[in-house]
């Protein structure tokens, strides 16, 4: 009963050091890929702003990791092996270490020697360590803090910056740098069916009881993404097709660094086809994966 118990605190007390595993392990992950990303986004925009926000960041990552190394190395030495103190690895986390969990030698050159010559007794003072892994990572935050607010200074807090910012990237690869809404209407008594040819994006269809007109929405990212065409047969009644086109190149290594720049948001994945609830029936949709909007 008592060896089960004792497997049962080593397992409770094991849970913060995974955490504090994973906690390194993700600052650090931070610390790399802002620190990427801060580099690749300053060559292909040459936007000192969005520099300075990234590499804050990545030191951030790199301040939080250097804590997070510095905790998980004293709560080794003063909780894991202050209760176990013959468990593996001890000698490595218990051998004269200060409270960052540094190594603590005698440097000769930073002792002071007080001789008396009666008692022939010594006594030696030890200078403080500055240079310790809290620090480091205090001086590594205080570093990201100054970058943040410079970067906040030249505008990172404004969407209408980051617009700029992308701006020259975007246009030269055939890309908008920020999306252009079309909104074609159709009249109802004219349509007779709504052919869409979109792959990878979501099509809905609305039937309104206020609506007059046929409408179709979605966002341009490059010119003419899509193509909206009228087939008529007959005088006056026509079949509407939409095709989306396909997307200007953009697979160069930096450019598959920075694919977000070139993702649609939740909105843009969107072609809304808002159609008269008294034309449900009279209007054929055809497309894949068609949703039809709750009215």
């Amino acid at each position: 009963m008592k060896k089960r118990s004792e497997k049962t605190q080593k397992f409770l007390h094991a849970l913060p050091i995974a955490g504090l595993v994973l906690l390194v392990f993700a600052m650090a992950a931070l610390w790399a890929v802002a620190l990427s990303y801060a580099i690749g986004v300053y060559v292909a925009w040459g936007s000192a702003m969005a520099f300075l926000t990234l590499f804050g960041l990545s030191f951030i990552g790199a301040g939080l990791c250097a804590v997070s190394v510095r905790g998980f190395i004293v709560y080794m030495r003063k909780v894991w092996y202050d209760r176990w103190p013959d468990a593996p690895g001890a000698d490595f986390f218990m051998r004269g270490q200060d409270d960052a969990g540094s190594t603590v030698k005698a440097d000769k050159k930073s002792e002071t020697v007080l001789e008396n010559a009666k008692t022939e007794s010594t006594s030696v003072v030890f200078k403080p360590k500055y240079i310790t892994l809290q620090n480091i990572g205090y001086a590594l935050l205080i570093v990201a803090v100054i970058f943040v607010i410079a970067s906040a200074a030249m505008g990172s807090l404004d969407a209408d910056k980051w617009v700029e910012a992308r701006s020259d990237y975007l246009t030269s690869h055939g890309w908008y740098a920020e999306s252009e809404p079309i909104r074609p209407q159709f009249s109802p008594n004219e349509v007779t069916s709504i052919k869409v040819e979109a792959p990878e994006r979501k099509i809905i269809v609305r039937y309104d009881t206020s609506a007059t007109m046929v409408t179709i929405s979605c966002y341009n990212l490059y010119p003419d993404e899509y193509n909206i065409a009228r087939e008529y047969h007959g005088t006056s009644l026509y079949d509407i097709t939409v095709t989306r086109t396909e997307e200007p190149a953009h697979d160069a290594d930096i450019d598959k660094m920075l694919d977000l720049c070139f993702q649609p948001n939740r909105i843009e994945k969107q072609v809304i086809i808002t159609i008269p609830a008294a034309y449900r029936d009279s209007i054929e949709i055809i497309a894949d994966d068609v949703i039809y909007a709750k009215e």
